[in-house]
C-alpha cells in the first residue's frame, strides 16, 4: 500500500520541516557532474519562488534528498504581495517571453481598473507558494523536460511520488540534516564531505557564492530562523556543522560471534584517526549523538521527532488512523547510536529493513 503523505496538521499557521527523497525510475545511475548542476541550480530557482527554505540537500546518481522549511501560507495570497515583488518572482523563474507576457497583461489589466483579473492572474502563480507538493512536483517536472531535452529521450524520469517525513525543529532536524549530507561518505564516493559539492555541506563550503548554503545550515543549527540571518563568522559555521559530520561519519564495526567473524564493517565513513584529528582541532562537539547507520525511518516514518512532538501530531490527525491504535509514538527501533536521553520516536513502526 502506498504511504501517505503526512502533512503537519498547524502547516496554516506555523512553519513545518520535511525530508524528501525521490528516485530514478529503475534506481538507474543517470546524474553526472552536469545533471547534478542543472538539478541544484534549478532547485534554488523553486525555492526562491515557492518561498521555502532548503536546510540541507545531497543530489546522488540516482537520487536526491533535501531538507526543506515550508513556512504557512501568507493570509491574503495574491492581495497581500505587490505587483513589483510578484514580477520579480515570474522574472526570476520563467523564460523572458513568459515574464514580458505576465507583465504586459498585468498592466493592461490594472490601467483598465480590472483589479479583480489582476489578482486572479496572480493568484494563479501565488497558489503554488509556501507548499510543499508544489516545490517537489515543479522542481522534479521542470527537471523532467531538460533532462529528457538534453539527452533525447522521452518518458518519466523518476520512481513514482517523492517521499517525505515530516521532521520536528532542533534535534531531530540536525540528525536529518547530517544524514544527508553524509550521503556521499556512506557511498565512498568522496573521503571528505567538502569534497562533494552537490550536497549542502560542500557548498556551503565552496568557494562560490554560496549564501543560501550557509543560511540553510545556520537555520539547522539554531544560529537563524527563516534564512532571515547567518552566524556573523562564516567559517566559524562550516567548523561547527564539520565537527558533526565528522562525528556522526566514523566507520562502524562489529563482530559476529555466532560465524566467528570479528571486525566487520558494517557502515562506510571516517578513519577514527580523522574524527579525532578534525575534533581535535575544532573544540568539544556539543552533538552527541552519532549516526550508526542508515535508518529507512529518516526517509518511511511519516515523522521524526520527540514522543511528545510525534503524539501531539498523532492526537491531530487521529482520523488518519484505525480506532485501534491509542498513541502515535514508536520508539525507532535496531538504532543502536540512540540513548535514553535523547531518543527519537516515529508514527510508522517499521517490522522489516529498519537499518539499510
Amino acid at each position: 500500500m502506498r504511504q501517505k503523505r503526512f502533512i503537519s496538521p498547524s502547516a496554516e499557521k506555523s512553519s513545518a520541516i520535511y525530508h524528501c527523497v525521490s528516485r530514478v525510475v529503475d534506481r538507474d545511475f543517470k546524474f553526472g557532474p552536469k545533471e547534478k548542476d542543472v538539478f541544484v541550480r534549478m532547485m534554488r530557482e523553486y525555492e526562491a519562488f515557492c518561498d521555502v527554505q532548503v536546510l540541507s540537500f545531497c543530489v546522488m546518481s540516482n537520487h536526491f534528498h533535501v531538507l526543506v522549511e515550508v513556512p504557512p501560507k501568507q493570509k491574503g495570497g495574491a492581495v497581500a504581495m505587490s505587483d513589483e515583488a510578484f514580477l520579480k518572482k515570474i522574472k526570476a523563474m520563467y523564460s523572458l517571453v513568459h515574464y514580458r507576457d505576465v507583465e504586459q497583461l498585468l498592466e493592461r489589466l490594472r490601467s483598465a481598473g480590472s483589479d479583480k483579473a489582476a489578482l486572479e492572474l496572480k493568484a494563479k502563480y501565488t497558489c503554488r507558494m509556501h507548499d510543499l507538493s508544489e516545490f517537489m512536483k515543479g522542481l522534479k517536472q521542470r527537471f523532467t523536460q531538460w533532462f529528457n531535452g538534453h539527452h533525447e529521450r522521452r518518458g518519466t524520469l523518476w520512481e513514482g511520488r517523492f517521499k517525505s517525513v515530516l521532521v520536528q525543529d532542533g534535534y531531530a532536524a540536525r540528525v536529518m540534516a547530517a544524514y544527508i549530507d553524509l550521503n556521499p561518505i556512506r557511498a565512498a564516493m568522496v573521503q571528505k564531505p567538502e569534497d562533494y559539492k552537490w550536497s549542502s555541506y560542500g557548498e556551503a563550503a565552496g568557494l562560490k557564492n554560496n549564501k543560501l548554503a550557509r543560511a540553510g545550515l545556520s537555520r539547522v543549527l539554531g544560529l537563524s530562523r527563516g534564512g532571515a540571518s547567518v552566524v556573523d563568522e562564516p567559517q566559524a559555521l562550516i567548523e561547527r556543522y564539520r565537527m558533526m559530520l565528522y562525528s556522526d561519519g566514523e566507520e562502524v564495526f562489529m563482530d559476529k560471534p555466532e560465524t566467528g567473524e570479528v571486525n566487520l564493517r558494517v557502515r562506510k565513513g571516517f578513519k577514527r584517526k580523522d574524527v579525532k584529528k578534525v575534533l581535535a582541532r575544532g573544540g568539544k562537539l556539543t552533538f552527541g549523538e552519532t549516526l550508526r547507520c542508515r535508518v529507512r525511518y529518516f526517509s518511511d516514518g511519516m515523522t521524526v521527532g520527540s514522543r511528545e512532538f510525534v503524539d501531539d501530531l498523532f492526537k491531530s490527525a487521529r482520523d488518519r488512523f484505525s480506532e485501534k491504535r491509542k498513541t502515535g509514538a514508536r520508539p525507532m527501533q535496531g538504532v543502536g547510536w540512540q540513548s535514553k536521553d535523547s531518543r527519537l520516536y516515529s508514527m510508522r513502526q517499521l517490522k522489516k529493513k529498519v537499518l539499510e
